[in-house]
């Protein structure tokens, strides 16, 4: 599925070219653009990305919820950076790895840029991946308490896919059901798995105070 985009489709395609001859000479860098207080002109900044899968958090809750400590994170090369609904999925796309896209993410929920249960969806599907690179426990225990997060604080939240169709048709999704889908049957996003049976998934949903029926793929409250 391609993402919801907003920027337009010629600039997209130049900047993509650019990006592709930078990753051909070197690490991949994200070129910036801020407004000037001496002169009221442009300051192009450029940051580079990281292409590893180690995460070391600045605090125990980075990305999550409310928590802002990820903007002063020295590793999040995002923190310095103008995220905003309109160009969230564009920096997203253009990210060389599931580490940089956690820092976007994760910047965007701290930055209030649109959709918060969307952006702490993906910041959770983006931790879910660097474990997925890495083994990490740490990063693991915090991918769940990211889709968590989804849960407790923005159940009914959507996000949007598409277009399928020549009208640029888009449809919403709630991400609950996403979160549901990735913990019991992470293999349909080609995710790997936190538990040995996807059966101990229901449990520990259960015990967060909530049901994934496996048939309709929905996820439902009862606490």
């Amino acid at each position: 599925m391609k993402i919801l985009k907003y920027v337009n489709k010629h600039i997209v395609e130049q900047q993509l070219k650019f990006l592709a001859a930078l990753m051909v000479v070197g690490p991949l860098i994200l070129v910036t653009t801020s407004c000037s207080e001496v002169d009221g002109g442009t300051v192009e900044n450029t940051v580079e990305l990281p292409i590893d899968s180690t995460l070391n958090f600045r605090c125990e809750d980075e990305g999550i919820y409310l928590e802002p400590c990820v903007l002063d994170n020295p590793e999040n090369p995002y923190a310095k950076v103008a995220v905003t609904e309109d160009n969230k999925f564009d920096l997203s796309d253009k990210a060389p790895s599931a580490k940089s896209r956690y820092y976007l993410w994760a910047t965007a929920l701290a930055k209030g840029a649109g959709i918060p249960g969307e952006n702490q969806y993906y910041t959770a599907l983006s931790l879910h991946e660097v474990y997925a690179e890495s083994a990490s426990p740490t990063t693991r225990d915090q991918a769940k308490k990211a889709y968590r997060s989804v849960l407790d604080n923005y159940f009914l939240a959507p996000t949007f896919f598409g277009p399928f169709t020549q009208e640029q048709t888009y449809f919403a999704v709630f991400v609950k059901d996403l979160v549901g889908q990735n913990l019991y049957d992470p293999s349909a996003e080609n995710l790997v798995s936190f538990y040995v049976d996807p059966a101990n998934a229901l449990v520990e949903i259960s015990d967060w105070g909530y049901i994934y029926n496996t048939e309709t793929k929905t996820m439902s409250l009862f606490k």
